[in-house]
């Protein structure tokens, strides 16, 4: 009965009645939209900025926008949770990777305006020269 309750309860209120193989699916379309959004921002990077590294740094990148997915996730899931209350009718595949991109903006335009969001790119230009030196 226990585990019943604890099923149910993870299904219905928490993932609002989805399967958890259909989450896996639609996590999977969200991560594509992310994707997307993500690497057509990385095209306009300025590499000749003194707050971005010349050479692309996975170290750098993660540091500069782990606030921002943070929020990209949360902002995911608060729409998707409450879509079908909202819009009206079950959510789709499609709808799961438009999500992601319109998510991922979300979480990007909290990076640009939100001070706590946004991170300290002078202490993590200041680390990439480092590990450069390092790397020598």
């Amino acid at each position: 009965m226990k585990d019943f309750l604890v099923n149910e309860f993870l299904i219905e209120i928490v993932f609002g009645g989805y399967s958890l193989q259909a989450m896996f699916g639609y996590v999977w379309f969200f991560l594509i939209g992310y994707a997307i959004y993500g690497l057509n921002e990385t095209r306009d990077r300025d590499t000749n900025s003194k707050n971005t590294p010349k050479k692309w740094s996975w170290g750098f990148w993660i540091g500069d926008n782990w606030k921002r997915y943070l929020v990209t996730i949360l902002s995911t899931y608060i729409m998707f949770r409450f879509y079908v209350e909202v819009v009206g009718h079950t959510f789709s595949d499609f709808e799961a990777l438009m999500m992601g991109m319109i998510n991922d903006g979300i979480g990007d335009n909290a990076k640009r305006k939100v001070n706590g969001v946004a991170a300290d790119r002078k202490k993590l230009m200041i680390k990439e020269k480092e590990n450069e030196k390092d790397n020598i």
